[in-house]
C-alpha cells in the first residue's frame, strides 16, 4: 500500500537530518495500534506531533450513520498534529490505523524544546506542509473540473512515478476509493475503462502499468491546463 499512501506528498522523515530525526524518536512515546483503532478523535485537543513509523493512518469524518468520509491516507515517515501545535486548534479528522500502525507521539512541551533548538525542523515542517497544500488544492481543482477516469488514471500516473516497481503499483480497489473519495462501484467501473484503454492491468492488490508514458500522456491529452507536478 505504500506507493498509495505517499503519492503527491513528502514525508517529514525523508526531509529531516538524521540526528534531528533521531532527537525526535528519543523525545517520543512509542504506541502501537491495530488495524481499525482510533489513534484520535476528531474535536480532541491534545496538542502534540504524530509520526508514523511503521503501517499507515486514514483520516476520516464521522458521519451521523456511523459511516466515513475519508479525506487522506498517509504512509510511513508521514506526521500529523501540526495544527494542534502551532495554531491551537482541535483535531478536524478521526485518525484511524489501517493495519498494524506504530505512532511516535511528541508531546508538545517536548516538541517546542526541540524546535526552538533546531532550526532544520522548522524547515522541513515548512516544506512538508506546503507540498502537502499544493497537492490538496491540486486535488481539489481535479475534483471539480475531472471527470473520474481522468483523476483516477493521474493518481495511479503519479503513484507509478515513484513505485520501486515502476511496471505497478501496491493498492486495492478499496484504497483507491478512500483516495478519491468516491464508492467502490465507481472505482471499479473507473479502473475497467482505463483497462479497456489498455493504460492498466488489473491484479489483486496491485494495478499494473505497462506503459507509463502512454498512461502519463493520456492523462495530459485529457486536462484542461497542462500540470505543474508531473511524475517522469
Amino acid at each position: 500500500m505504500a506507493d498509495l499512501l505517499d503519492f503527491g506528498t513528502k514525508p517529514l522523515a525523508a526531509l529531516l537530518p538524521e540526528a534531528i530525526a533521531a532527537r525526535l524518536s528519543a523525545a517520543a512515546s512509542v504506541i502501537e495500534y491495530d488495524d481499525g483503532e482510533t489513534i484520535h478523535s476528531r474535536g480532541d485537543v491534545k496538542p502534540g506531533l504524530s509520526i508514523i513509523r511503521s503501517g499507515a493512518v486514514r483520516f476520516a469524518i464521522p458521519g451521523a450513520d456511523g459511516t466515513y468520509s475519508t479525506t487522506s491516507i498517509l504512509g510511513r515517515g508521514h506526521c500529523f498534529g501540526e495544527a494542534t501545535l502551532f495554531a491551537g486548534l482541535p483535531r478536524a479528522y478521526d485518525a484511524i490505523a489501517i493495519g498494524k500502525t506504530v505512532i511516535e507521539q511528541i508531546a508538545k512541551p517536548r516538541f517546542d524544546r526541540i524546535f526552538d533548538e533546531e532550526p532544520a525542523l522548522a524547515r522541513a515542517l515548512v516544506i512538508a506542509m506546503t507540498i502537502r497544500l499544493y497537492s490538496v488544492l491540486d486535488f481539489l481543482d481535479d475534483v471539480r473540473r475531472l471527470p473520474l477516469d481522468v483523476r483516477t488514471a493521474k493518481v495511479i500516473a503519479t503513484m507509478a512515478s515513484s513505485s520501486k516497481q515502476k511496471k505497478e503499483i501496491e493498492c486495492s480497489q478499496t484504497d483507491l476509493a478512500f483516495t478519491l473519495g468516491v464508492s467502490r462501484v465507481s472505482i471499479g467501473k473507473a479502473l475497467a475503462r482505463l483497462q479497456d484503454e489498455g493504460l492498466i492491468e488489473l491484479g489483486y492488490g496491485r494495478i499494473g502499468v505497462p506503459d507509463r508514458k502512454r498512461l502519463n500522456a493520456w492523462v495530459a491529452a485529457r486536462l484542461p491546463v497542462e500540470p505543474l507536478l508531473r511524475g517522469d
